[in-house]
């Protein structure tokens, strides 16, 4: 690992070492915060600059940078309803069909989706108001590296009663949508979402250090361990509340959250995606546009779109993602012509709500908003 690290600062070393940004990833890793590390990545045409602050690998001491891999979390999404909407594009679905007419095996009387239809557009935008399987998992677990079959997740977010009873009308994030689209997309091509994400977007853009794992709990090559706080699941551990869980299932997320990459390959999706190289020009403004209030989201969250964030950020708005995975925590942030774009990135979270970890959401605003030098 000592050698991956040096690559990786070699590496870092040509691009230019921002002091704004390293000054805002010095105080995420500063005590007492128990963020081992933290990057942001600016990119602005075709000019780089970052600041990286702390480790990725806290036994080995590998230095943070920019060009390890690690886990996305629910950035996955963007790529998931890219997908779906390609398949828009080609005529092979349509926003308004309903899930009970996609996926009539799903549909049981003592389910969610027994009463009122919901529409593609409603998974997409998170206003469904289907029960969040994460917050039904921990009468399930056994242990962080458990293979979670998706059948079973979507079982867990059916089986409870819908936040609300009628589609459309607001706003709750649930990751429950995104496994149904993953079912859908599967349904509609007949291949699986990996092999649809590989086809249409890992390949044509080069993102070769981006993969979909599944059964996986090992991240190949260089990469960030993500730490969290798993005491309440495992209270025996040693250093609990900074435990390396870089080896929990990506299963556990799937197409709302399994997705492994690097900062270069997200800024490269998103910078494509923005641009009008993946969708047409009319349905990436519909992604886009096509928004509801992101009611409870923390500022400056303001609205959500077809798999996209709407971010009222100190110098206009933005557009991206959120992520979080067990360990790790990233933002990725764009202007409306991909021109400017930042992503950040810590290796630590708490797996319980113990609120916003108030100076890593201070450093990816600051950070988008600040200034090259």
């Amino acid at each position: 690992m000592a050698s991956a690290g040096r690559a990786a600062e070699a590496q870092s070393a040509g691009r230019h070492r921002d002091p704004a940004l390293q000054a805002l990833v010095d105080k995420v890793v500063d005590d007492p915060n128990p963020n081992p590390g933290a990057f942001l990545l600016a990119r602005d045409g075709l000019t780089d600059r970052f600041g990286a602050a702390g480790v990725a690998d806290r036994a080995t001491r590998m230095p943070m940078a920019p060009e390890l891999k690690f886990r996305a979390g629910s950035v996955t999404k963007t790529f998931t309803a890219t997908v779906v909407l390609q398949l828009v594009a080609e005529q092979r679905l349509r926003l308004d069909d309903t899930v009970q007419s996609l996926l009539p095996d799903q549909v049981r009387t003592d389910n969610a989706l027994s009463s009122a239809p919901i529409t593609v557009r409603q998974l997409l935008n998170h206003t469904s108001g289907l029960y969040d399987y994460i917050d039904g998992l921990l009468p399930h677990f056994r242990s962080l590296d458990q293979y979670w079959p998706r059948e079973q997740l979507i079982g867990i977010g059916l089986a409870q009663p819908r936040y609300f009873p009628t589609p459309g009308t607001r706003f709750r994030y649930s990751n429950t949508n995104y496994l149904l689209l993953d079912l859908i997309v599967e349904r509609i091509t007949d291949r699986d979402l990996r092999t649809n994400l590989e086809r249409r977007l890992f390949e044509p853009l080069g993102l070769r250090d981006t993969s979909y794992p599944l059964a996986r709990t090992t991240i190949g090559g260089a990469h960030v361990h993500g730490y969290a706080d798993v005491s309440f699941l495992l209270p025996n551990a040693p250093d609990a509340t900074r435990f390396d869980v870089t080896g929990v299932s990506p299963s556990e997320a799937g197409a709302s959250g399994a997705l492994v990459t690097t900062a270069a390959d997200v800024t490269r999706f998103y910078r494509a995606l923005l641009q009008g190289r993946l969708l047409p020009e009319p349905l990436l403004r519909t992604m886009l546009t096509d928004t509801v209030p992101a009611t409870g989201s923390a500022p400056p969250v303001v609205a959500y779109g077809l798999g996209m964030y709407v971010y009222a950020t100190e110098c206009g708005l933005a557009y991206g993602h959120g992520g979080t995975a067990p360990g790790f925590q990233t933002f990725a942030l764009n202007t409306r012509d991909g021109h400017h774009q930042l992503v950040a990135h810590t290796n630590w979270n708490s797996l319980v709500d113990s609120g916003i970890d108030k100076d890593f959401w201070a450093a990816f605003q600051q950070g988008y908003c600040s200034d090259p030098r």
